[in-house]
């Protein structure tokens, strides 16, 4: 292998610099054809090697005006350079053409995979091309600059990232176009026949391109983006973008570009949406798309986006609601990252299945609040502002976090980033050696708080309840044990460590009552069919795996069913089965009856209900069980579908496939509350 170098070290890779793009849309062909004049410094490179589809044609190369030969491969189009064309800037132009028909999800059951798998697709419903899908030619190095316009059949305006440039008709197409003055990493396209709405206040703009038949959610949207630009503008600084859009898309989708977010039509019917992913998507603005992710060194931006959004909104909202969602943080690792699906944050990219969530959305927000509540919030905040004000539109990674933060704080991090990236798992803590004595009017509690192998270095809130008193102390733990000692006027009653959890730390089987996340991270399923159950519940047991997306499973029917098998897994009953004994672990909240079933003590008969709840398994500690109780098979498709969306939940209960009812069975017991006598 011959290694080309030059005097000033290894040879630098070529690097775009702007496109100009110009792209035609053919919905009822499922095609497109584009021309892109890219800008280039080729860095005395011999030749130019550009990512494009494998779905499209070339059909015409030129440098610098003159027509040149070329390899296209595999997805690779490969340009040589004659020795003057190594400028230090070349005009490239490649022609294109190519269809891009991805097959939609209809009706998606499972939605790990937030894309379902289309990266490209033209129709006369509507167009999505991803970036990074080949849509249009790409070199490996550089964050260019584009210049993009679209033209359409009439009324199909196109929507991408940057600055709308306008929408205008003209014999019988439509043409948009759009201009990215900042650089940014890739370029996705949507279009379709869109109502567009604006609103301005002070210098935020909000934009919304929705579908004639939900246009009339638009202002809600509209109010919502101004506040949460407004929102992230005092606690980071100025929006970087001309304005934010709320594009609807006509599969299920998600996305957050710079920009704007591309929801599907009926992610934006659902209420909570405002007050939620629309948020979190804006928030990406500033962290992700913003400030960018060097994904070689680990993806920050979804832990901190999480943690400023999603969090930050059930914060404002009250200190109950704040405490309840670290809380399920820690429930969501533990119920769903087992011990072979573990790995260290730091190795963290993106999600694809509820585990890598749990490891890069919650841990990940949870150092963030580690963070802040050692350093206080003038360092916190302070410190993410000059990070946004300094290294906006630049890749960063979590070292440049650590560097950044010492900075502000005037101390070491190093051993808080290291534990929380480079180490698997989480603190394992427990209470020992408590003892109790009392002189006079006055109580002394002393004992232990120790941990397990691996050991963390971390803050601690530990309290002593006393009557209507609590005395709290912030302790620090680095040790396998660490001693503490409470002083009392009054009788101690109970001990509790991290009692709003605001550590991330392994929880105890006693803190986790059984929710759906048990079902869905279960490595091997049973999925029993009760004996007295109504024709074509078969049909609706697969859909409901698919929609947990289970991997290792088994459907049979209950006569089937032996004790060996239940203690050896996880179970999902559908219907009532005939061994009550399967049952014996039904928390007291709830209970079934001839024609239907009762939860805190509401009952349910109507035959469009439905109960889904996860309980301890009566046969093996540790197992979980499930009970699927569709009191008709009216809705019971729909409600197999919806069930996965509620992974946290211990019991749901639905109503002509609505939710009426969710909520977790209750706890009093852990090895972390000691109860002095």
């Amino acid at each position: 292998m011959l290694l080309l170098f030059s005097w000033s070290g290894v040879q630098a890779a070529p690097k775009a610099l702007h496109h100009d793009l110009h792209v035609s849309l053919f919905p009822s062909q499922k095609r497109m054809a584009g021309t892109d004049r890219i800008t280039v410094h080729p860095s005395q490179a011999s030749s130019l090697s550009f990512r494009l589809s494998k779905r499209v044609r070339v059909s015409k190369v030129e440098v610098n005006s003159r027509s040149v030969s070329y390899d296209f491969q595999h997805g690779t189009l490969r340009i040589p350079l004659n020795p003057d064309q190594r400028e230090d800037v070349v005009i490239v132009s490649i022609r294109y053409e190519g269809i891009f028909d991805d097959p939609i999800p209809e009706l998606p059951v499972n939605m790990d995979n937030p894309s379902y798998g289309v990266t490209g697709i033209i129709s006369k419903r509507g167009s999505f091309l991803q970036s990074g899908s080949g849509w249009y030619p790409e070199l490996t190095e550089g964050q260019p600059t584009y210049r993009l316009r679209v033209d359409a059949p009439e009324g199909v305006l196109a929507v991408s990232v940057g600055r709308c440039l306008g929408h205008k008709t003209e014999k019988g197409r439509t043409f948009s176009v759009w201009e990215v003055k900042h650089p940014v990493e890739g370029l996705p396209l949507s279009a379709a026949r869109y109502v567009v709405q604006e609103k301005a206040e002070g210098h935020a703009k909000a934009t919304t391109y929705f579908f004639p038949r939900t246009a009339h959610l638009a202002e809600g949207y509209l109010n919502a983006t101004i506040r949460y630009i407004n929102l992230y503008e005092n606690l980071f600084g100025p929006y970087p973008f001309d304005r934010f859009a709320v594009v609807e898309n006509f599969f299920p989708t998600g996305y957050g570009f710079p920009s704007y977010t591309l929801l599907g039509s009926r992610v934006i019917r659902l209420p909570f949406i405002l007050h939620t992913s629309l948020g979190h998507e804006i928030a990406h603005c500033w962290w992700g798309n913003g400030v960018y992710v060097d994904y070689e060194h680990g993806n920050w931006s979804e832990g901190l986006t999480t943690y400023v959004a999603d969090y930050l909104y059930k914060e404002r909202a009250s200190p109950g609601e704040a405490r309840e969602y670290r809380l399920q943080i820690l429930r969501n690792f533990a119920a769903l990252v087992k011990p072979e699906k573990d790995f260290p944050l730091r190795e963290f990219q993106s999600r694809y299945d509820p585990a890598s969530q749990a490891i890069g959305y919650g841990k990940g927000a949870m150092l963030f609040h580690m963070l802040r509540k050692e350093l206080g919030d003038d360092v916190f905040w302070g410190t993410l502002r000059d990070i946004f004000r300094n290294r906006l539109f630049q890749k960063i990674s979590w070292k440049d976090f650590q560097k950044a933060f010492e900075s502000h704080c005037q101390c070491s991090l190093k051993r808080f980033f290291q534990q929380w990236l480079d180490q698997k798992g989480a603190p394992l803590l427990s209470l020992e050696r408590i003892h109790a004595s009392r002189l006079d009017n006055t109580w002394r509690v002393r004992g232990f708080l120790v941990q397990r192998s691996p050991l963390y270095s971390l803050q601690l809130n530990l309290s002593l309840e006393s009557g209507r008193e609590r005395v709290t102390k912030r302790i620090k733990v680095s040790n396998r044990e660490t001693p503490f000692q409470f002083v009392s006027h009054s009788r101690p009653k109970r001990l509790l460590v991290d009692p709003d959890f605001d550590s991330f730390r392994h929880l105890y089987p006693q803190e986790i009552p059984p929710s759906i996340n048990d079902i869905k991270a279960s490595a091997s399923v049973l999925i029993v069919i009760a004996k007295h159950n109504w024709p074509g519940i078969q049909e609706v047991a697969k859909t409901l795996t698919l929609s947990l997306g289970l991997r290792r499973f088994q459907i049979l029917p209950e006569d089937q069913l032996k004790k060996s098998a239940v203690r050896e897994n996880d179970l999902v009953i559908v219907g009532i089965p005939e061994k009550e004994d399967l049952l014996s672990a039904l928390p007291p909240q709830a209970s079934l009856g001839k024609s239907g079933f009762e939860l805190e003590g509401e009952a349910f008969s109507d035959p469009t209900a439905a109960f889904f709840g996860v309980f301890a398994n009566p046969m093996r500690r540790g197992r979980v069980m499930a009970l699927f109780l569709p009191l008709s098979r009216a809705y019971a498709g729909q409600v197999a579908r919806k069930v996965t969306h509620y992974g946290k939940y211990s019991y749901l209960v639905f109503r002509q496939g609505r939710n009426e009812a969710k909520g977790i069975w209750p706890i009093s017991e852990s090895p972390l509350i000691y109860k002095l006598r």
